[in-house]
């Protein structure tokens, strides 16, 4: 038999189907950066590709534990890392937000609402899964990661709108 020799981690996916190492990771500490008290927002990531996701979660500091492994799973399947996006989560947040200052901060080149209301941001003229640019930022209204765990056709609406994103 021939040795076979890859560092692809696409066909390495496919070759090894078993599990070398299993560990959980605390959502809580997944690339957010520390609160600092001059930032006006704490958030998760670190904005490397100018991705930024708003989601609204009031229930944790971002997303439960199954959500957060759809959402890094849903990253990788795009070539991203936690590192390449920003999440904010707007339930965390006691004041009223606006674009301008969302983008004044975060400088992004998308902005993807995951669950989270742009009629609180003043955009009233989004519809779900269908891209459009306001202040030459690409826009996208889709569901949230929690909404999607349990609804495929949600999942599967939401996945041909951010791969076309």
């Amino acid at each position: 038999m021939t040795q076979l020799n890859t560092r692809n981690p696409f066909a390495l996916r496919y070759l090894m189907d078993d599990t070398i190492f299993d560990f959980e990771v605390d959502s809580a500490q997944e690339g957010v950066l520390a609160s600092d008290p001059t930032q006006p927002f704490s958030f998760m990531g670190m904005n490397k590709s100018r991705i930024l996701y708003l989601i609204e979660n009031a229930e944790e500091s971002y997303f439960s534990p199954s959500a957060l492994d759809a959402f890094t799973k849903t990253l990788h399947a795009l070539r991203l890392s936690v590192d390449d996006v920003a999440v904010l989560n707007l339930a965390q947040i006691e004041r009223k937000l606006n674009l301008d200052e969302i983008v004044s901060f975060f400088n992004p080149q998308k902005i993807i609402f995951a669950g989270a209301s742009p009629v609180k941001m003043g955009l009233t003229d989004l519809e779900v899964n269908r891209a459009s640019m306001q202040q030459a930022v690409q826009l996208l209204y889709t569901y949230s990661f929690e909404e999607m765990l349990t609804d495929t056709n949600k999942k599967k609406a939401f996945w041909q709108a951010v791969k076309a994103f």
